[in-house]
């Protein structure tokens, strides 16, 4: 009798903690967080030994903004990275990011919108739309540049707001941007207005027109011609856009009579749009002018015009090549270099000479650029490109304002942006990264002394895309380059080609040097690792990240928090 006495009373007493977790579960469900840790405070005193109560406290704590009590809590019931926790782990992580939301420092903000936007979780979109409505200009922006990932209907909505309320113009160029990517066709006539608006900035413009181009689908007869005898350049350069975008090759007859345009925007659009539509496929009277356009006035044409027509007249080709590879203008130099590599054996006698008589080492390595896969010489195209890497000490950019079929090599004339810190420092190391990608791929004997010279030298602050754009271009010789470089004694180099490496294949040994290398590198460096593991998302990074969540500094907190998150739910 006593023993029944005795299991009803342990029956009543588990009862009681479970109702006690249940009315915590519904404060939390209903956000009166403040009532949930009350109650919670009060059943541990009733019941200090439910791990059940434990583990909703830690909850509770988070969900109260207090996430330094809440991850000593959490230690303290020395919880792991069980499957069973992982909503526990989401949490705690999720608590660090929300109370970071509205810092007083701008820089944590900014980690705290980045952090939430990797995590791929419907929380981010919330926060996106908070940082829509920001008073800072910069949070606006980003959180414009971040929001088509999401495609939110609350966010397009937001965006669309802004499309016409917005004074800021590097905010209205990402509000553009996104609708245009999110395909939001309620803003065609908005866009067009906005082309054909005559205070619009360049930038806004093209971004308008590449926004359309994505929003159509189809364009009727009707439409098309309107756009084409439009009295507005930048509504004729659009109707090239959208014949190439929709591949509408029965519409090109259409387009012919651009080709006189007097627009050299305009000439150049309707030119690389037949281009794209099939040069074999045109008439002879259509050929005829694009052979007189190698004549235009305007540089930009006159070598894109020569390098489409070379298979049908490429003595015509290499005349308008050597006249503009020898010229005054520097640009015009790079671009015909870069054509005349192009050309392949047709340009190798002149490009021989040229590779001789000139002093512009941009003409030189563009050539060799534009060389690559046209038969030349492989050894002699990398010898160039890797002579220009060691030698040149300026901050280089791809130039793809002067045609859109080439990307050239040219000195840097990138601009700060509020947005984007170090924004040209960027721009120029992916560039580097870029022809070193290409001197591996074309067996560069010096290739693996050129990748660790850049990363001794220069503090990789781009991550991912410094990643891609290595690999990407050099493949798995670029792979093997970066496994043996984390056996280096510089810990500078170990660290960043672990860092490289961890981003694009997620390589285990990568990870412990990064983990190991940590606790020695200055805070950026700590910011871009902790990244890393979040993009890896191993699992057994999360006692690490968990203990990183625990340090003074709010960003290194807040990166870490986003990186757990991934790692939770890789």
């Amino acid at each position: 009798m006593k023993f029944i006495v005795f299991l009803l009373f342990l029956s009543s007493l588990c009862a009681t903690e479970i109702e006690v977790i249940k009315r915590i579960h519904s404060h939390l469900l209903i956000h009166d967080y403040h009532s949930a840790l009350r109650t919670c405070e009060e059943g541990l005193q009733e019941h200090p030994d439910s791990d059940g109560l434990k583990r909703v406290y830690v909850r509770t704590l988070a969900e109260n903004g207090k996430d330094d009590e809440a991850i000593m809590g959490w230690k303290r019931l020395g919880l792991n990275e069980e499957e069973e926790n992982s909503d526990l782990i989401e949490t705690l992580a999720w608590g660090v990011l929300t109370r970071s939301e509205n810092s007083p420092q701008f820089v944590v903000n900014i980690a705290s919108l980045m952090s939430a936007y990797y995590t791929d979780d419907v929380r981010a979109v919330q926060m996106l739309r908070n940082q829509l409505s920001s008073s800072n200009a910069l949070l606006r922006s980003m959180a414009a540049q971040l929001s088509p990932h999401y495609r939110d209907v609350s966010l397009i909505e937001e965006l669309i707001r802004l499309l016409s309320q917005e004074k800021t113009w590097f905010v209205r160029l990402e509000v553009i941007k996104a609708l245009g990517a999110m395909e939001v066709k309620e803003i065609k006539e908005p866009l067009k207005n906005l082309i054909v608006r005559s205070r619009t900035t360049a930038e806004e413009k093209g971004a308008a027109i590449a926004s359309l181009v994505n929003i159509y689908e189809d364009v009727g007869d009707e439409e098309l011609l309107k756009l084409i005898h439009s009295k507005r350049a930048g509504l004729r350069h659009l109707a090239c856009q959208i014949v190439s975008h929709l591949d509408l090759s029965q519409k090109t007859s259409m387009i012919e009579p651009l080709l006189e345009d007097p627009t050299s925007d305009v000439r150049m659009a309707a030119l690389t749009t037949l281009y794209f539509m099939g040069i074999n496929n045109l008439g002879p009277a259509t050929l005829v002018k694009m052979i007189d356009m190698t004549e235009d006035s305007h540089p930009p044409v006159a070598l894109t015009a020569a390098w489409i027509v070379s298979q049908f007249a490429p003595e015509t080709s290499l005349q308008v090549v050597r006249q503009w590879v020898y010229s005054t203008d520097e640009s015009s130099r790079r671009l015909a270099a870069f054509v005349l590599g192009r050309l392949g054996r047709v340009g190798m006698n002149l490009s021989h000479q040229v590779l001789k008589i000139t002093p512009d080492p941009f003409v030189k390595a563009n050539l060799a650029l534009g060389g690559i896969g046209q038969g030349g010489n492989p050894e002699r195209l990398s010898d160039t490109l890797y002579t220009f890497l060691m030698l040149r000490r300026g901050k280089l950019m791809w130039d793809e304002t002067q045609s859109p079929l080439f990307q050239i090599l040219a000195p840097s004339k990138i601009c700060h942006v509020p947005q984007v810190p170090q924004y040209p420092t960027m721009v120029d190391h992916l560039t580097r990264l870029e022809i070193l990608g290409m001197l591996t791929a074309l067996k560069h004997p010096k290739a693996e002394d050129a990748v660790k010279s850049f990363l001794t030298e220069h503090a990789l602050g781009v991550t991912y895309a410094a990643s891609n754009t290595l690999l990407e271009e050099g493949g798995e010789g670029a792979i093997e380059i970066l496994r043996t470089l984390l056996h280096e004694e510089d810990e500078n180099v170990r660290v960043q080609a672990a860092l490289v490496l961890a981003l694009s294949g997620g390589e285990s040994e990568a990870v412990k040097v990064l983990q190991e290398a940590y606790f020695s590198v200055d805070r950026e460096m700590k910011v871009n690792i902790l990244g890393a593991l979040g993009y890896i998302g191993d699992k057994s990074s999360i006692p690490f990240l968990i203990q990183q969540m625990q340090q003074p500094y709010q960003i290194l907190k807040v990166v870490a928090a986003s990186a757990l998150i991934q790692c939770v739910y890789h």
